[in-house]
């Protein structure tokens, strides 16, 4: 016994499989697709914090340097002219004023050892921020390649079912 499915019935289920898988691409497919740009993009502007972070530790480190060279060279000096101190000290907004001599280094040190470790600290948050968005990457990916593959066979039984009206004609 032959069950008989009306040809224009396949046909439209094929079309409505063909259709959800237009929909399923343009809609779910894009929409992941622009929020995997977006976490790309968070981590783009994360690495880009980090190298400024990065400089700017290594410009606390290079005025530490500058500040013990200075005082090494000239130990009998009692400070630095005052425009000097300012300018090494410009980062500091509580120790603009500070004078720079043997008796303050004790102060200074501890500034830009502070300073480093607040920079440090950023800098390890936006890496471990940049782990869990590298994560939050892969299971995108994933959810969009399985939505394509997902979108792809229903294209393809779609315009399967549509081929069969033609398989389905008897020859006269």
């Amino acid at each position: 016994m032959r069950i008989g499915i009306p040809t224009w019935a396949v046909v439209a289920i094929g079309l409505v499989l063909n259709i959800v898988a237009a929909l399923m691409t343009n809609f779910v497919i894009d929409g992941l697709g622009e929020q995997s740009a977006s976490v790309i993009e968070t981590q783009t502007n994360n690495n880009q914090l980090i190298q400024l972070s990065w400089q700017q530790l290594d410009a606390l480190e290079r005025r530490r340097e500058t500040i013990l060279v200075i005082l090494a060279v000239k130990p009998d000096m009692g400070s630095l002219p005052l425009p000097f101190s300012r300018r090494l000290l410009q980062s500091f907004n509580d120790m603009s004023e500070t004078a720079v001599t043997q008796h303050n280094m004790p102060l200074i040190m501890d500034a830009i050892d502070q300073q480093q470790d607040l920079l440090r600290n950023k800098i390890d948050t936006l890496y471990l921020d940049n782990l869990q968005l590298a994560d939050s990457q892969r299971d995108l990916g994933s959810k969009i390649s399985a939505y394509r593959n997902l979108a792809l066979f229903l294209q393809v039984l779609g315009l399967a079912l549509i081929m069969a009206r033609d398989l389905s004609r008897k020859p006269s």
